[in-house]
C-alpha cells in the first residue's frame, strides 16, 4: 500500500498539470485554485519547505474548487504524514467523493487505517478491490499484510499463497510468507521464501528491509545495515529501509550520517513526520541547534500540537539557545495541548519554575 501512496505524491507534488474533472467553475476561479495549488507544491521543496503554509494553499484551492482532486489528495498524505488522522481522513474521503473508487485514494486510505490500528475498515476497503477483481494481487498482497498485522496469520498465509498459486513469480507474496514465517519463528522457512524471493529479484527493496529486520534480530547489526542502505538505494520513495538504516546509525550514536539519512528522506517523502523528528533530534546531538530548531518548526507545521516536538523545542530554547521566554511559551504549548502525559507534564512544569528562578518575566501568565 505505502508504495502506491509515495509514488503517487512524487508525480502530484512535482507540479505536473491537473486533470480536471469538468469546467463547472468560473474560469477566473478554478485559474485560483490551480494557482493556489501550484503554490502549496513550491512550499514543499527544498530544504526550508513550509508544511503549514503548504497545507494552507492546498485548503484554499478546494475552497476554491471542491472538486480538485489531487489537492485532497496531498492533504490526505500531508495530514497522514503529520499524524492527524482525522483531518486525513476526511481529505481522503474528499478525494474519494470526487472520484469514486479511485484506487490511489482507497489503497492511501487503507494504509491511514492500518497506521492506526483500524485494521477492519482497512479490510474492507481491499476486500471491495478483491470481490470486484478476485486476480486483484496488489489488494490480495496488501490484505495478507493487514491480516498478520491483526494476528490472524492463516488468513494471511491464505492470502499469500493464492497469489503464488496464480502467480509463482509474484516476490511480495513470498516476501509477505516470509515475514509471517519470521514473526511465527518459523525462521529455516523464512530463510527459504526471502532466497526464493530474491533469487526472483535479488534487488527488490522491500525483500532486502525485511532480511535486514531479519538480520537485525539475529544480533547481526553490520549485515542488517548493509541490507537497510541496498534497500533504501533502490528506491528512495520507500521509507522504511532509510528509517531502519537511520536507527541502527542513531543506536552507535552516528549522528551525522543518521542526520544525513533523515534528511534524504524528507527529500523524497515531503512532510514525513517520523523523518522530520528524527532529523531534529540527530542534529541536536550533532550540536546544530538551529538547524533542530528549523526541523521542530517544520514538524509543527504539519502537527500545531505535537506534544514531543514542544517539549523538545522548550528544553532547545532553554538549555541551548539561551531563550527562556520562547522556552516558557514551548512548555505553555505543551501543556496546553491535550495530549500530555504526567511524566513530561510534571518536568515542564518544573521547568518553568526554574526560568521563573532566573528570569521571573520569561513566564509571565503562566
Amino acid at each position: 500500500m505505502r508504495a502506491l501512496a509515495l509514488l503517487l505524491l512524487a508525480v502530484l507534488l512535482s507540479g505536473c498539470p491537473a486533470k480536471r474533472v469538468e469546467p463547472t467553475l468560473p474560469l477566473e476561479q478554478r485559474r485560483m485554485a490551480i494557482k493556489s495549488f501550484n503554490q502549496g507544491v513550491r512550499l514543499l521543496q527544498g530544504r526550508g519547505a513550509n508544511y503549514y503554509e503548504a497545507v494552507g494553499h492546498f485548503e484554499a484551492a478546494v475552497g476554491l474548487d471542491p472538486d480538485f482532486y489531487q489537492a485532497h489528495f496531498n492533504l490526505g498524505l500531508l495530514f497522514a504524514r503529520g499524524g492527524d488522522f482525522a483531518r486525513s481522513q476526511a481529505a481522503y474521503l474528499a478525494a474519494l467523493k470526487v472520484k469514486p473508487k479511485d484506487r490511489a485514494a482507497s489503497f492511501n486510505l487503507a494504509q491511514l487505517y492500518l497506521e492506526h490500528k483500524r485494521y477492519e475498515a482497512a479490510v474492507a476497503i481491499l476486500a471491495r478491490f478483491v470481490e470486484q477483481d478476485p486476480a486483484d494481487h496488489d489488494a490480495r498482497n496488501n490484505l495478507a499484510v493487514l491480516f498478520r498485522m491483526k494476528g490472524k496469520y492463516q488468513d494471511a498465509i491464505d492470502q499469500a499463497r493464492y497469489v503464488l498459486d496464480r502467480k509463482p513469480e509474484e516476490v511480495l507474496a513470498y516476501n509477505n510468507l516470509a515475514t509471517i514465517f519470521s514473526e511465527q519463528r518459523r525462521h529455516e522457512m523464512a530463510q527459504d521464501l526471502f532466497r526464493r524471493a530474491l533469487k526472483l529479484e535479488p534487488d527488490n527493496p522491500r525483500v532486502l528491509n525485511n532480511l535486514g529486520l531479519a538480520h537485525l534480530n539475529a544480533d547481526r547489526v553490520q549485515e542488517a545495515l548493509e541490507h537497510f542502505l541496498k534497500a533504501y538505494g533502490k528506491n528512495k520513495r520507500l521509507e522504511e529501509p532509510g528509517l531502519n538504516a537511520a536507527s541502527v546509525y542513531m543506536d552507535s550514536a552516528d549522528y551525522g550520517r543518521a542526520a544525513a539519512m533523515y534528511k534524504r528522506i524528507v527529500a523524497y517523502i515531503p512532510g514525513f513526520l517520523p523523518a522530520l523528528v528524527g532529523h531534529a533530534v540527530a542534529v541536536r546531538g550533532l550540536g546544530k541547534y538551529q538547524d533542530a530548531e528549523q526541523s521542530y518548526q517544520q514538524i509543527l507545521g504539519l502537527d500545531r500540537t505535537n506534544p514531543e516536538t514542544l517539549f523538545n523545542l522548550g528544553l532547545l530554547y532553554m538549555n541551548f539557545r539561551e531563550k527562556p521566554k520562547w522556552a516558557c511559551e514551548a512548555f505553555k504549548r505543551y501543556l496546553k495541548s491535550g495530549r500530555t502525559t504526567p511524566e513530561l507534564e510534571k518536568k515542564a512544569k518544573g521547568f518553568m519554575e526554574d526560568i521563573k528562578l532566573s528570569n521571573p518575566k520569561a513566564c509571565g501568565g503562566s
